[in-house]
């Protein structure tokens, strides 16, 4: 073991601190320049995309908004009669780095649009630097660490992605194979898995199911490969692997906890005709149209060859990778990723692939990752890493024979690129395919790069420093037309839509508190009562809970009955509707006369036996729901006949607390039309009272007669425990990271 002198140490330590820096310094500059359409420039925004503007921002504007009142969001109140936020998954209420961008200062009360464009850029950047920080652990060398980065996220799934609960959990999975990678190669076992599962756990976090499932089905295949290859399986090995899937799933369970909650409780719309509860199996049919068609992997070196998302992840980085496994393919790290990369394509190939169907048959939750090509993230992620592994094996020793025979086949794709160029510019009447040319000249360029390398007229370092601008280039001509110019009206339509319908917004803001209304979704397309911060039973939202569902909220009566008091349309719906605002985009505001208060007191409770009567009872002109409430299969609550009349009335909601003020003239049931949900607790005059479900859906708590105050607030289990098991599983990993030994160097 050498000795090293202590003084030399500590004065060699700047040094290195800086050369350890260097790398994600030039990674964030290189990252910032790569996207200066959204923040050295004013004029392009990546927010123009229909499910960006209608659900995203107004999911991150309610969010802020709360943030800045010193909450975090979990309940939100403002869509159909109020769900659960963080159960939804999607607005990424979880996801730590989102609340860096809440806590941010709003403008004017909106979260400002720089913020989200820097936002957009920083997670690309954590994925580059993720990607360059385990390619440097593999003893990859910086050029080819960079090339590494950018590769995996400025191309393919999160370079052609702008839906940032999946971008948000994809970005993880470089630290999972860095930390994994280490626990399976014996240095510090314990903490390494610990570590690798804590980060699996944050990519569950970040608010989509889609991208966790699969790398969780790759990890699990390379952990079963690890365990299994020395039969009987070995102490140290079955251990990590335990620790692994212990601190996964317990940094995980602030999100997935809520969501499973959440999921029994609601439908989710998964492009079938009818939506589709947690104990139902998704058909395979929605896979297969989600599926990666095989004749679009030729999107993997053209862009724009795809119909769900893009693969580009150009010539350059696909001939390296394809390069390290032909050269290299002995190096247990090129098989590892060689291997990773064959899975993603596997899984995203979908029904194309006899392997996602026998997974999707067998291993429970993979049938709810409705979408496979999303498994193109982990294929991208393997081409990135190969790419490193392939311009370190080119350029070392100058293995001079290799590069002068991929040079020569990158000369030969250049030339049959431009010999099909020339053909389409013949017979289209000399009209350019530009997706085929760029390819056609980075194809030619890398051929002669690599050729001056073999030949000894460029170094190692510029060899891939120049790999790097030329993976740039090509990936750069992805990105033309993905952002939309702010000019460009028909692109940003989505986003003229927030904007429009203030004078409607403030007609119906100046009405007597508490309004709750409902809007034609052809009229106003986004998520209205999130942005707006106004409750609205028409939702915007790829899930809804199934009792709304059940109580058919578009049925007259129903409406009535929820205190949904004004729609927004071009026309009446019904003819009893008042035309009381008209609105200047064509949005009128129409009154429902019998339009129930929020909250009211009924004497009067009915027992339905089924779920299936509730409808019917609904429907019933006969049954006065202002006068009779029921319940459905719980015993009905005693209450007292009428002996006057009652006052109740709201005093105060926010998103998870409500306060009533009731006096009753005798014991009634009091009802407030939000959704009942578990979590909510009451207490009446600061005692504990028991909410029961009413009209199939809504809340409702006994109260005797007198002057009483109800208090409901959202405290969920499902929350509050998956928290603590969270901040568990990051707490023990830290600690597990820095309590293991270390081998130490002698002084």
């Amino acid at each position: 073991m050498p000795v090293v002198e202590k003084h030399h140490r500590g004065r060699n330590r700047p040094r290195r601190w800086l050369a350890a820096l260097a790398g994600p310094a030039l990674l964030l500059a290189i990252t910032i320049g790569f996207y200066w359409k959204l923040v050295l420039s004013d004029q392009y925004t990546w927010l123009s995309g229909s499910d960006t503007a209608n659900q995203v921002l107004p999911w991150f504007q309610f969010q802020a908004a709360e943030w800045q009142r010193g909450r975090l969001a979990l309940w939100e109140p403002y869509q159909g009669i109020g769900q659960s936020l963080i159960g939804q998954a999607q607005p990424g209420t979880a996801y730590p780095l989102n609340w860096i961008l809440f806590s941010l200062p709003l403008q004017n009360g909106w979260i400002r649009q720089l913020y989200l464009h820097w936002y957009f850029v920083l997670t690309r950047f954590l994925g580059a630097l993720f990607c360059y920080w385990l390619c440097r652990d593999l003893k990859r060398s910086r050029p080819a660490s960079m090339l590494a980065g950018v590769t995996f996220s400025f191309g393919g799934y999160i370079g052609g992605t702008d839906w940032p609960q999946m971008v948000n959990g994809a970005i993880w999975a470089p630290l999972v194979f860095l930390f994994m990678i280490r626990a399976q190669r014996g240095r510090r076992p314990a903490a390494n898995a610990a570590l690798a599962g804590m980060f699996l756990g944050v990519s569950w976090l970040s608010g989509h199911h889609q991208i966790p499932v699969f790398l969780t089905l790759v990890v699990t295949a390379t952990w079963a490969w690890h365990i299994l290859r020395r039969l009987p399986p070995t102490w140290p090995a079955l251990r990590a692997a335990t620790l692994f899937y212990a601190f996964a799933a317990l940094t995980s369970a602030f999100q997935v906890l809520p969501a499973i909650e959440y999921g029994r409780y609601a439908l989710r719309w998964v492009n079938l005709p009818e939506p589709v509860g947690w104990r139902d199996t998704i058909p395979y049919t929605v896979h297969m149209n989600f599926s990666l068609e095989p004749s679009h992997l030729l999107g993997l070196i053209i862009p724009g060859v795809s119909r769900h998302g893009t693969l580009f992840v150009g010539l350059v980085a696909l001939s390296l990778a394809v390069a390290a496994i032909v050269g290299v393919l002995r190096s247990p790290i090129v098989r590892l990723f060689a291997l990773t990369a064959a899975g993603g394509l596997l899984l995203a190939l979908g029904a194309y692939s006899v392997l996602h169907g026998v997974l999707y048959a067998i291993v429970p939750g993979v049938d709810k990752a409705r979408a496979p090509h999303a498994a193109t993230s982990i294929l991208d992620f393997g081409i990135a890493v190969l790419s490193a592994c392939g311009i370190d094996y080119l350029t070392s020793k100058l293995r001079a024979a290799a590069l002068r025979r991929l040079s020569l086949c990158l000369a030969l794709a250049g030339a049959t690129l431009y010999l099909l160029v020339l053909t389409l510019w013949v017979f289209k009447e000399h009209t350019t395919d530009n997706r085929l040319a760029l390819p056609a000249t980075i194809s030619l360029l890398a051929a002669v790069l690599l050729w001056a390398c073999a030949r000894g007229f460029v170094s190692r370092q510029a060899t891939g420093i120049l790999c790097i601008v030329l993976a740039l280039t090509e990936l750069g001509s992805a990105q033309v037309g993905q952002h939309a110019h702010r000019g460009d009206a028909e692109r940003n339509k989505h986003l003229k839509k927030l904007t429009q319908f203030t004078d409607v917004i403030g007609f119906l803001k100046g009405q007597p508190w508490p309004v709750r209304s409902d809007f034609d979704e052809t009229l106003v397309p986004f998520n209205l009562g999130d942005w707006h911060a106004l409750d609205t039973l028409a939702t915007v939202a790829a899930s809804m809970p199934a009792k709304l569902v059940a109580m058919s909220p578009h049925n007259e009566r129903t409406q009535a009955l929820l205190g949904v008091a004004y729609e927004v349309r071009r026309a009446p719906r019904r003819a009893q509707q008042q035309l009381v605002f008209k609105g200047a985009e064509g949005a009128n505001v129409y009154y429902n006369p019998g339009a129930f208060p929020r909250v009211w007191a009924v004497h009067e409770v009915l027992r339905l036996g089924s779920p299936s009567e509730m409808e019917q009872r609904l429907s019933d002109p006969t049954l006065d729901l202002a006068r009779k409430a029921f319940v459905v299969g719980e015993l009905a609550p005693a209450v007292e006949p009428a002996a006057g009349t009652d006052q109740v009335r709201l005093v105060r909601r926010e998103p998870e607390t409500v306060t009533i003020e009731a006096e009753m003239r005798s014991k009634g049931m009091v009802i407030l039309s939000d959704a009942f949900y578990p979590g909510w607790k009451a207490t009446l005059d600061g005692q504990a009272a028991t909410i029961h479900e009413m009209y199939g859906g809504i809340r409702g708590v006994v109260t005797p007669a007198g002057r009483h105050v109800i208090e409901m607030r959202y405290r969920p289990r499902s929350v509050y425990l998956g928290g603590l098991l969270t901040l568990a599983g990051i707490l023990g990993a830290c600690a597990l990271a820095g309590w293991a030994p270390r081998r130490r160097v002698l002084a």
